[in-house]
């Protein structure tokens, strides 16, 4: 479950990227290069499966409870959007999504991985203004309403829905940047060169100096993501949790 959570965790991530590498590009007039190399690896990718389809009895009812983390109760509405995202990345992700039992399982383990994660931030003072999620959203339409209204019907959520989820990721966001110390030092990058080395064979590599920037993110990003599954399994080792469904 750890790997569909950061999953979903990540895609959203993703949108800030993008969103933040256009805004970059627009404003010093760079980065054609890189915005090349992403379309010609996007051209190689496989083509990505037709939408999945939803029925309305996979829902519930939005006042219904479904599972309460340390006291807190998660009702219908949170499940809903979870269940659309869910089901979504496991189809995206070639996995088989016809048990719906199986599904309604994958989402509760979500549904209280995030509010444990939420409910630690909460307690650190992590906030997120209205305002930083409009801006999000803004910048997510304004390069692309039609792409960004694409990614809300390949996800299976309305505008509300997706707004909810931005503002768990944003709030995770911000905790982990704050909790976890996830810089890449040189030894790091050089071992993550020498793997990336070894994969690509007999096929030229940049130099490490001209791909230190991108190296260190991919290091930062795997400390990071090796934090957040230690974190959650330390919530959850003392999580009181009772499911309602």
């Amino acid at each position: 479950m750890k790997k569909l959570t950061l999953s979903i965790f990540m895609i959203i991530t993703m949108l800030f990227a993008a969103c933040s590498n256009d805004d970059n590009e627009n404003e010093n007039g760079e980065g054609e290069e890189q915005a090349q190399q992403q379309e010609d690896a996007a051209q190689q990718q496989p083509q990505e499966p037709e939408p999945v389809e939803f029925s309305d009895d996979e829902f519930v009812d939005s006042d219904e409870g479904v599972v309460v983390v340390n006291g807190e109760e998660l009702q219908g509405d949170d499940y809903n959007t979870a269940y659309s995202l869910v089901k979504s990345m496991m189809h995206q992700a070639g996995q088989d999504v016809s048990d719906l039992e199986a599904l309604q399982d994958e989402t509760i383990n979500f549904l209280v991985e995030q509010e444990l994660v939420m409910q630690e931030a909460n307690d650190e003072g992590v906030e997120v203004t209205d305002e930083e999620v409009q801006e999000e959203i803004d910048t997510l339409k304004a390069n692309g309403e039609e792409q960004y209204q694409a990614s809300l019907e390949q996800l299976n959520l309305n505008e509300e829905q997706f707004e909810q989820q931005l503002r768990y990721n944003l709030a995770t966001v911000h905790y982990m940047e704050e909790a976890f110390d996830t810089e890449a030092t040189d030894e790091e990058v050089e071992e993550m060169y020498d793997e990336l080395s070894a994969q690509m064979g007999d096929q030229q590599m940049q130099d490490l100096d001209e791909m230190r920037d991108q190296l260190e993110q991919m290091v930062e990003q795997n400390k990071q993501q090796e934090a957040y599954a230690d974190k959650v399994d330390e919530l959850r080792e003392s999580a009181d949790v009772e499911e309602l469904l």
